[in-house]
């Protein structure tokens, strides 16, 4: 209540209203901070000229499975901010999750471009160079992101993949293995480890790793797959 009106007596039946009013308000203000959605959909209406409100929206979006209206808040930002790496890179990230492959790359590539030390960008142009085979441009580009981020877990396991691909079984194992370092729960490391050690005939210790994977994750099917597959060579 401003200065003014607090010095006059009111009615009990208007402070009830007004009472009522702020506290709606109040409610209204506590439903949109409880919901991320919520909250930069609320930001981005009231300051729409804005770019950081529309990537926000967007990641927020992302996160609750809305890719469409992702792209569409994306797009909006990289109008008034046409020089953005991280939103090109979130452009590609959403183009690659549609299976656009191409697109995403193009996307990667311009956030690279813009903002070369985007990890995630060399990350995510590795694992499309290597879906689509490209595994000198895919280790390359791995390189890159751990340079850029020696922490980047999933770059490890990742290049661990390729490296298995190129038959450098021993530079696969290692990766897998910083990997397991950095997040002794990541169940993906163990598998690919447990792979490493199937293809040199180290049987026992393959499913020791993939059951390390299950322990981890209990819904990995790889995991669950490959031991499976060691009962059925018996």
């Amino acid at each position: 209540m401003s200065k003014n009106l607090s010095t006059f007596t009111f009615p009990a039946i208007i402070l009830t209203a007004l009472a009522a009013l702020y506290g709606a308000a109040a409610y209204n203000r506590n439903a949109v901070w409880r919901d991320p959605v919520s909250l930069w959909r609320d930001t981005v209406n009231k300051s729409p000229a804005k770019a950081r409100p529309h990537y926000n929206y967007a990641a927020s979006l992302i996160d609750a499975g809305r890719l469409e209206d992702a792209l569409r808040e994306n797009l909006t930002a990289l109008r008034i901010v046409p020089d953005s790496g991280r939103i090109h890179f979130n452009i590609g990230a959403i183009y690659h999750a549609w299976g656009r492959v191409d697109d995403a790359i193009t996307e990667y590539r311009i956030a690279i471009a813009l903002k070369n030390n985007l990890a995630e960008a060399h990350n995510n142009l590795a694992y499309a160079y290597y879906t689509k085979g490209y595994l000198d441009a895919a280790l390359a580009e791995y390189n890159e992101a751990l340079k850029h981020d020696p922490s980047h877990i999933k770059a490890y396991v990742n290049r661990g993949h390729v490296y298995q691909a190129m038959g450098r079984l021993q530079d696969a194992a290692e990766d897998y293995k910083k990997a397991l370092m950095r997040n002794p729960a990541y169940a993906e490391a163990y598998w690919g480890l447990g792979q490493v050690f199937e293809r040199t005939g180290r049987r026992q210790e393959a499913a020791a790793e993939y059951r390390n994977a299950l322990t981890a994750d209990p819904s990995f099917e790889k995991a669950e797959e490959s031991l499976l597959g060691l009962y059925e060579k018996r």
